[in-house]
């Protein structure tokens, strides 16, 4: 019974179909890794495409990564401002905008325009949870700061 068990667990198409499930989650996250999400950019008005609105924002960050695709994210509804996904090329295209993202504070257009990193969802419920106990250990002990790099609340 236990050679039918092993027989069963290593044939061919079951083997197959692992190698797969894993090639295809390690394919999504290679993606992701060049993949930037922009928040806060308005909408487009009608005959401009989302591709010539984050080349413009790009151009305040005094950037002109290349880019391989860019779509908004979800489905249009009055009075909500859609996501942005960008794929760039390379990954260092994606790590030079994260480190040039803060100008965009001080721009008069994108005041309101956030760039982030692709997270999974894992990765995203790892960081909120990382983000709310930062905010306790700032309420606890103000006179000491905090901060959160690489996922690791470090005390500065």
């Amino acid at each position: 019974m236990l050679t039918q068990n092993c027989a069963a667990a290593l044939a061919p198409n079951r083997i197959q179909r692992a190698v797969t499930k894993a090639s295809v989650v390690k394919s999504d996250e290679e993606d992701r890794s060049r993949n930037l999400i922009v928040f806060g950019l308005p909408e487009e008005p009608a005959g401009v495409t989302v591709d010539t609105t984050v080349a413009s924002l790009l151009e305040e960050i005094d950037e002109k990564p290349p880019m391989d695709n860019c779509l908004r994210l979800g489905t249009a509804s009055e009075g909500k401002v859609r996501p942005v996904k960008v794929s760039f090329e390379s990954r260092d295209s994606l790590l030079v905008l994260l480190r040039k993202a803060s100008v965009l504070r001080n721009s008069e257009n994108y005041k309101s325009v956030y760039l982030k990193p692709d997270l999974s969802y894992e990765e995203r419920v790892e960081r909120r949870k990382a983000v709310k106990t930062l905010n306790e250990l700032r309420q606890a002990h103000p006179e000491r700061k905090y901060a959160l790099r690489k996922g690791v609340i470090e005390s500065i």
